[in-house]
């Protein structure tokens, strides 16, 4: 059975982690930009990204989505939530543990 090395699944991690540079959230139906705060490969293997959520106006909201951009513009990841911020001085802080794996599929010729 064919399977990637060791070497090629962490070149993808790393490359990942290189070209996630930009993330919104949105309130509504509005997206405001987020602050990507790091960017880490863990010992375990996952890809570990935490971001910044602030509070875009006066008054409550709730974050019902969490995106990810890549260099180009394009979106690499998305995620439903539901978390609600009461004070304008709130602000979010999200953490995405990231598992990358590999399937490889069978042919049969």
């Amino acid at each position: 059975m064919a399977q990637l090395t060791d070497t090629a699944i962490q070149g993808y991690k790393q490359f990942t982690i290189d070209n996630v540079v930009s993330g919104k959230y949105k309130v509504g139906s509005a997206y405001y930009p987020l602050t990507i705060l790091s960017k880490e490969i863990l010992p375990n293997g996952k890809m570990l990204i935490r971001v910044q959520c602030d509070h875009p106006y006066e008054g409550n909201i709730v974050i019902t989505q969490i995106q990810l951009f890549d260099r180009a513009g394009l979106l690499w990841y998305s995620d439903d939530v539901s978390y609600s911020l009461a004070a304008v001085l709130q602000s979010l802080r999200y953490r995405l543990d990231i598992e990358f794996t590999v399937t490889v599929a069978s042919s049969t010729t």
